[in-house]
């Protein structure tokens, strides 16, 4: 094929004007590693010869990422920046177009060996995503590792705790014994980990990372108690004469039955309780609120303030399901979340960037490749051991 056909070709896509046929032409094309300088030419043009008259749709510029990306392991969608206009989509496509054929992004010239090195770096040692890693502890202060620990079962008082790969389930017989002595346990997951519960009353509990839920090994008296750091989504056993209550902090959230999310990171500014199905109430001091389902409380840390508004439980609940998902979250929400799940640490080096943030990304993804999405939208980083340094 010659040049003309492709810039024939490129030039159609970036003007909505092309048919299959002509898509999956132009990316073979693009595939092709002698084609890369010419492909270089297309998009050094374009970028200089767009202005206010040459806007590209963001549902094509999204096409070519989605494109791209769809070959890159654990990707789900772009994100993409609220200050981000249409033109710079352009600049974003064709960025992302040069990356498919050189392997590191559009930059120049003279940084191209240094990319190349930090490339290779990254391949050698690649960060991983979290998995299902978990600390329980028992009542005497011993300790298991659960990641090390083999499916089985053991003793824990009356109870019998049964571990089946990540999930923990203890005896809901247990809960029935009267005279049954109060043992707690703690279940914590370190940076990087995630792992489920199912508690003595038959309620399950996913635990995100960096978090504890400590509980009794059987459930007497007249309530279900436990408490929480971090976060972690509930669906509670229902249960009209014995209410479950969660408590975070000096705050407690009380149920019957229900399925509820609880993000109360000590580094967060705000405890959100977002409610999927039946009803919660919040009680901080002598303040009580009421959520109904698609409601969010949010208590402002600082003011003390419970504030309800309605949210999109998807946004909530990605994580539980393998996702990050931004909906206009600043860089700094953004970071602090990826920092928890890579176990690594989050360093600005000057200004920190003013971009708000919406798509979602697999959690699956090595840390370079949600680093690569980020950086579409002039967010600059470097990796240094286990250190992500904003630039």
């Amino acid at each position: 094929m010659t040049v003309s056909r492709l810039e024939y070709l490129f030039n159609g896509y970036v003007h909505n004007n092309y048919t299959e046929q002509e898509q999956e032409e132009l990316m073979a094309l693009i595939a092709q590693p002698e084609n890369e300088a010419a492909v270089q030419t297309l998009i050094e043009q374009v970028i200089e010869n767009t202005g206010a008259e040459m806007q590209m749709p963001d549902q094509v510029a999204a096409s070519i990422l989605q494109n791209i990306l769809q070959k890159e392991k654990g990707l789900v969608v772009p994100l993409k920046s609220k200050k981000v206009h249409f033109r710079m989509w352009m600049r974003v496509a064709a960025a992302v177009v040069f990356f498919a054929i050189a392997s590191y992004w559009f930059i120049d010239k003279k940084d191209n060996e240094k990319a190349k090195v930090i490339a290779l770096a990254e391949k050698q040692s690649p960060i991983l995503p979290g998995g299902n890693h978990a600390v329980l502890t028992m009542s005497d202060g011993s300790t298991i590792l659960l990641d090390s620990m083999q499916n089985g079962t053991l003793q824990q008082g009356n109870a019998k705790v049964n571990k089946q790969g990540s999930l923990l389930i203890y005896d809901t017989h247990a809960s029935s014994i009267a005279n049954a002595p109060v043992v707690y346990n703690t279940l914590s997951t370190p940076r990087g980990g995630q792992y489920q519960v199912v508690l003595p009353d038959g309620s399950k509990v996913w635990l995100n990372a960096a978090s504890s839920l400590l509980f009794p090994t059987a459930f007497t008296g007249s309530q279900r108690k436990v408490e929480l750091t971090g976060e972690a989504y509930f669906e509670v056993a229902k249960n009209k004469d014995k209410p479950f209550l969660v408590k975070v902090g000096d705050m407690q959230v009380k149920v019957l039955g229900t399925h509820f999310n609880i993000n109360a990171y000590s580094d967060e500014n705000t405890i959100r309780t977002s409610l999927l199905e039946g009803s919660v109430k919040i009680i901080k001091d002598n303040k009580s609120k009421l959520l109904k389902p698609g409601n969010q409380a949010v208590l402002n840390k600082k003011q003390n303030e419970i504030d309800i508004t309605d949210i999109d439980m998807n946004g909530v609940m990605a994580w539980k399901n393998g996702l990050f998902q931004f909906e206009g979250d600043n860089i700094t929400t953004i970071m602090r979340e990826i920092g928890r799940w890579y176990n690594v640490e989050i360093v600005y080096s000057g200004k920190v960037p003013a971009r708000t943030f919406e798509g979602k990304i697999s959690r699956n993804a090595e840390l370079s490749e949600v680093l690569r999405i980020l950086e579409l939208s002039k967010v600059k980083f470097s990796v240094v051991g286990r250190k992500i340094i904003l630039q």
